[in-house]
C-alpha cells in the first residue's frame, strides 16, 4: 500500500530530514579524518547560516535562484523528463531580460518589469523546447540533448558579452538596466532581492497546478506509465513539450531574476551552477514542489555557512563540498532512505488505514 494525500507529504519531508542527517553523520567522519572537529565545524556552519539576522539574509539569498532552478526540474521530473538542461535555460533567460531591459526603450516599471520577465521565461521555455522537438521528430535521447544545449547556451550568450554587447570598459557584461527594468532590494542595504517572492508565489503555483489541474493529473499520468497515459488519449509528444516549455521558463525566470535583481547587467559566467546545483536541490525535495522551499533554504545555509567556515576556520570549502554531495548520493537511492525509513512509512500507514476504516 502506498501512501497518499498529506501523509505522503510528511513521508517525503521525514525522509529529506532523514537524508541530511545520516550526510552531517558521514560528514562528521570526513571531518574528523581531516583533522577538524566536526562538532565545532557544524556549530560554525549553523551560525554562518542561521546565527544573525545577516546570516538568514545571505542564506536566503543564495537560496533565491535555487528556488527556481530546484522548481524546474522537479517540475519536469513529475512528467519523468529529464531536463538536465536548467542552467543554459536560465542563461537564456538572463540574456534576454538584459536584451529587453538594457536596450530597449523603458517602459513604467510596473509594466516593464512583468513584460521582462515573460519574455524571459518564454525565451528560455521555447530554447527548452528545442530538446522535445529533436526527442519527438528524430528520437534523440532527452538527457544528452538538454546536456549539451547548456554549452550552447553557455558558449552564445558568452559569445555575445565579450564581441557585440561588451561594455564601454572592456569588460565581459552587458549594459547596466535601468531603475524601470530592476527588482527592488527586498530589505536596504542586502543585496537579497525581491525575487525571493516571485520564487515562494511560484512554488504555490506549481504545487496547484500539479495536484489540483487537468494538466497536473496528465503529467502524473504519463509519468507513472506512458504507454497507459497514451491509451488513455493523453498525446505524450505534445505533453513532453508542455512539460519543457514550463520546466524551461521557471529555469529562465531564475536567470532574469538574477540579472534583474541582483546584478543589473548579464555578465559572463554570472551564475555559478545555479541549474545544476537545482537538481540536487529537486532531489533533496523528493521532487515535491513545496519540499523544494525548504531543500532551497537548507542548500542555501549550507552555501552561507560554508562560506563562514572557511573564513573564520580557514577549512576548504571542499571538504564542506562533501555534506552536499553526500546528501544528493543518499537522495537519489530511494530504496536505501526508504528501508533506513521503514519505520516511519510503517507508522504512516497505520495511521492511514485507521483513518480510511474510520471513514
Amino acid at each position: 500500500m502506498q501512501l497518499t494525500g498529506r501523509r505522503k507529504t510528511v513521508y517525503t519531508a521525514l525522509r529529506t530530514i532523514c537524508a541530511f542527517l545520516l550526510a552531517l553523520v558521514l560528514g562528521g567522519a570526513v571531518f574528523l579524518m581531516a583533522g577538524f572537529s566536526p562538532i565545532q565545524v557544524y556549530k560554525l556552519i549553523a551560525k554562518g547560516a542561521f546565527g544573525s539576522g545577516e546570516a538568514i539574509l545571505t542564506t536566503l539569498s543564495y537560496a533565491t535562484p535555487l528556488i527556481f532552478t530546484g522548481l524546474a526540474f522537479a517540475f519536469a521530473q513529475h512528467a519523468k523528463v529529464m531536463n538536465l538542461g536548467t542552467e543554459g535555460q536560465l542563461y537564456i533567460g538572463g540574456m534576454a531580460a538584459a536584451l529587453i531591459g538594457g536596450y530597449l526603450p523603458a517602459l513604467p516599471r510596473v509594466l516593464f518589469v512583468p513584460l521582462i520577465l515573460l519574455a524571459s521565461c518564454l525565451a528560455a521555455g521555447l530554447y527548452a523546447g528545442i530538446a522535445g522537438v529533436l526527442s519527438n521528430r528524430f528520437g534523440a535521447n532527452m538527457v544528452i540533448v538538454t546536456l549539451m544545449l547548456n554549452y550552447v547556451a553557455q558558449l552564445f550568450c558568452s559569445y555575445l558579452v565579450n564581441n557585440p554587447l561588451v561594455d564601454e570598459q572592456g569588460i565581459a557584461r552587458t549594459a547596466k538596466l535601468p531603475r524601470e527594468a530592476c527588482i527592488g532590494r527586498l530589505v536596504e542595504g542586502h543585496y537579497l532581492s525581491a525575487s525571493i517572492v516571485i520564487g515562494v508565489v511560484l512554488v504555490g503555483v506549481i504545487w496547484f497546478l500539479l495536484n489540483r489541474t487537468k494538466l497536473g493529473y496528465q503529467l502524473h499520468f504519463m509519468g507513472s506509465n506512458r504507454v497507459s497515459a497514451e491509451t488513455a488519449g493523453i498525446h505524450i509528444n505534445r505533453m513532453l513539450l508542455v512539460t519543457l516549455l514550463i520546466s524551461g521558463a521557471l529555469a529562465g525566470c531564475c536567470g532574469a531574476t538574477q540579472v534583474m535583481g541582483v546584478q543589473y547587467r548579464f555578465t559572463d559566467g554570472f551564475s555559478g551552477g545555479y541549474g545544476f546545483e537545482g537538481i540536487a536541490v529537486a532531489a533533496l525535495a523528493g521532487n515535491h514542489p513545496l519540499m523544494v522551499l525548504l531543500s532551497a533554504v537548507l542548500w542555501g545555509g549550507l552555501k552561507s555557512g560554508a562560506s563562514a567556515v572557511n573564513r573564520i576556520a580557514s577549512i576548504p570549502m571542499d571538504v564542506i563540498s562533501i555534506i552536499q554531495a553526500l546528501i544528493v548520493v543518499f537522495m537519489v537511492a530511494p530504496k536505501l532512505m526508504d528501508t533506513l525509513c521503514a519505520p516511519l512509512k510503517g507508522l504512516l500507514l497505520t495511521r492511514e488505514k485507521s483513518g480510511a476504516a474510520v471513514e
